[in-house]
């Protein structure tokens, strides 16, 4: 197996992490939600890992491992590392954005806030 075969690979299984976490931490309350689910419960550190994922992802499937993305001796970013870290972070802000404007819009409010009807409570924090 050759190397950019590794980073393709690489890039699979990063996808198919962005996927589950996404589904799971992202997608499952949304659906709740506009089912009237009562109480929805969500996970803020999905709109960290889904887009790093999916972004690092797409980049190793399309690229595998010809276009350098760390400097290995100086333990820091290239270039592309930055603009990928830069990509991921304004995914998730985005996400994030949408995500609580799709809740705001169907009636939900994090805890204090209004409507006290229906409330979001953050799932418990990742193992580990």
């Amino acid at each position: 197996m050759g190397v950019n075969t590794g980073y393709r690979l690489g890039g699979l299984l990063c996808l198919a992490i962005a996927a589950g976490f996404g589904w799971f931490f992202i997608w499952q309350p949304l659906q709740a939600a506009q089912a009237h689910a009562p109480e929805v419960g969500y996970s803020i550190k999905a709109f960290v890992l889904v887009p790093v994922a999916a972004v690092f992802g797409v980049f190793f499937l399309i690229f595998g491992g010809s276009v350098p993305y760390r400097n290995a001796e100086k333990q820091t970013p290239t270039a592309a590392g930055w603009i990928l870290f830069l990509a991921a972070a304004l995914a998730g802000g985005i996400g994030f954005w949408w995500f609580d404007a799709k809740f705001d819009a169907l009636g939900y409010a994090a805890p204090g806030q209004h409507p006290p009807h229906r409330k979001l409570t953050p799932l418990p924090a990742f193992p580990g």
